[in-house]
């Protein structure tokens, strides 16, 4: 049961009746200080008063106190969503009501009248809301859904009916399905939806998330899109059925598949013959088979299209012999330059990783030519002693990692130099030496900016200056390093890390991981980044993981100069 009224609080009424605002403030105050009153009725009554005087912020405070005071009674909640009103903030109103109506029983006498409030400012809401999409011109909304990326598009549709009958209908939308992003496993049916709201035009296909059971049924639908030019599977699947549901996809200019989707030998020269326009193919999980497709003549002998080419494998095959095609041969890509098989040919990767050791080396076979490759990667292979001797020149990216420890006896440049050669990696390279990477720093002249000898353990941080810095056959391009990566390197510790500051003005990033350095070198970075001086490098990022003598106090010091620290 509610106090009765106080004389204070009657006064203060009385005042506000008369238009003294002022002086009913103060009779309500007056009133709050006497004992065994009406608190949350003269909360309100003040609340309302300082809304005359469009003191919001005091009327807001009031109000919260009245729900603060008793949770349970309806006057805090309407007063406070009054306010807000008068403030123009229907929404945190739209949510002091939805509170209240939380926290009041359902038996409440007075919950009603708090529940007719809600409802009509939810109306009034909905009367004032506007679609943005119809408001924007037609070309304007497409270039922001154009922005948006498949998984947001597929959610939009769920935010009302208009929003899905304007999506669906817009069928280049749909030209992309992409289910990178899913949550959870994606149904068939799904993606039907998707092929269906393009009207069978896709171009472009990414399938991940996909149910086991949805796999054959998806494929299907796709195999009957007659413009798709880019697929990606990331699925378990059966390369034949995949051969015999795509080999007539002439459009196909792209093609991706999994490691769960194995695929032999000869159905990687089938793809090759069947998809004339194809440009790049990645296999992740290629199988040795026997040559009879190769032999038979079966194998395409000119692909013009082709520009990159990725193959994967962890089969523990022999090299090639008359009656198998190991799984990573490409065949005839060494061929002579008067009748190249792949003459646009830029890019190469082969991925080696036998459950058992065993050695693969390239190159192999005799007259040996690599097409005009502008990268070229090679995971798990030994490289043989004439490797140099292939590089074509217009090689931009080489990239070795792991296989045999077994050195050549020696490396030698056929064309003399290597003109576009900006980046060089060696990661857990066995032949890499003093002796054998002058051949690729200081003999092919070559213009590098990134370079990575991680895990070479072959070479000290002393060699690498003394290429750096070589009399003998300098190479002035190598001080215009912008990136270093010296990973587990014997050497490197301060007072080396120091040589590189003073060496490499132009550095940007460099990867010291797991060597013997300080926090002294990362703060001897990092006060660099806020000096005039141009006696160091100004780096913009460090990577010191595995470093165990950097401190987090180093760390903390490098970042706050705004240093980009790596742990």
């Amino acid at each position: 049961m509610r106090a009765q009224v106080s004389a204070s609080q009657q006064r203060g009424q009385k005042l506000y009746q008369k238009g003294d605002f002022k002086g009913a403030i103060e009779a309500f105050g007056e009133a709050l200080r006497q004992p065994n009153v009406d608190t949350i009725g003269i909360l309100d009554n003040r609340c309302a008063t300082y809304c005359k005087l469009e003191q919001y912020d005091l009327a807001r405070r009031d109000a919260k106190q009245m729900i603060k005071t008793a949770k349970d009674d309806e006057r805090g909640y309407m007063r406070c969503g009054k306010v807000l009103l008068l403030e123009g903030k229907p929404e945190k109103a739209q949510e002091i009501y939805a509170y209240g109506l939380k926290m009041l029983p359902s038996e409440h006498p007075r919950r009603g009248m708090l529940e007719q409030l809600h409802k009509k400012l939810e109306d009034r809401m909905l009367l004032n809301r506007h679609d943005p999409f119809t408001m924007l011109p037609l070309e304007v909304a497409m270039l922001v859904v154009q922005q948006l990326s498949f998984k947001q598009i597929v959610g939009i549709l769920r935010v009302c009916k208009d929003w899905e009958r304007f999506f669906g209908s817009m069928t280049n939308l749909w030209m992309h399905i992409d289910l990178t992003g899913a949550r959870g496993k994606v149904p068939w049916t799904a993606v039907r939806s998707y092929i269906r709201r393009s009207k069978a035009m896709l171009t472009h296909a990414t399938i991940k998330n996909l149910s086991t059971a949805s796999t054959p049924k998806t494929l299907e639908f796709l195999s009957r899109c007659p413009r798709l030019e880019h697929l990606e599977l990331w699925v378990s699947h059966d390369c034949k059925d995949f051969y015999q549901k795509f080999k007539g996809s002439k459009k196909l200019k792209s093609l991706v598949l999994s490691a769960d989707l194995p695929i032999s030998h000869d159905y990687f020269g089938r793809l090759l013959a069947d998809l004339p326009k194809l440009e790049r193919i990645a296999l992740w999980n290629v199988k040795s088979s026997n040559m009879d497709l190769y032999n038979s003549g079966q194998w395409p002998k000119y692909l013009p299209n082709l520009k990159s080419i990725t193959l994967a494998s962890r089969q523990n095959v022999p090299q090639p012999t008359a009656q198998h095609m190991p799984a990573l041969s490409v065949p005839d890509l060494t061929k002579s330059n008067e009748s190249p098989m792949y003459p646009n040919l830029e890019e190469l990767r082969l991925d080696f990783d036998p459950e058992v050791h065993n050695i693969y080396t390239f190159p192999h076979g005799p007259d040996r030519h690599l097409p005009p490759l502008r990268r070229l990667e090679l995971r798990g292979k030994t490289i043989e002693q004439d490797l140099c001797a292939i590089l074509p020149t217009t090689i931009e990216h080489l990239h070795v990692q792991g296989g045999s420890a077994r050195r050549p006896t020696y490396l030698e440049l056929r064309d003399g130099t290597l003109p576009n050669l900006h980046t060089l990696i060696f990661i857990d390279t066995g032949f890499i030496s003093p002796q054998t990477l002058p051949v690729f720093l200081n003999d092919a002249q070559a213009p590098i900016r990134t370079l990575y000898l991680n895990e070479c353990f072959n070479l000290k941080i002393y060699d690498l200056f003394d290429m750096i810095q070589s009399t003998e056959v300098p190479n002035p391009e190598l001080e215009s390093m912008t990136e270093l990566s010296v990973t587990h390197m014997r050497g490197v510790d301060d007072v080396g890390a120091r040589r590189i500051f003073t060496m490499l003005l132009d550095l940007k990033v460099l990867n010291l991981s797991y060597t013997q350095i300080t926090g002294v070198t990362i703060r001897l970075f990092a006060d660099a980044r806020i000096s005039e001086s141009r006696e160091g490098a100004k780096l913009d990022r460090l990577v010191v993981r595995g470093c165990e003598g950097v401190s987090s106090d180093a760390v903390a010091y490098g970042r706050e100069r705004g240093l980009e620290v790596i742990t």
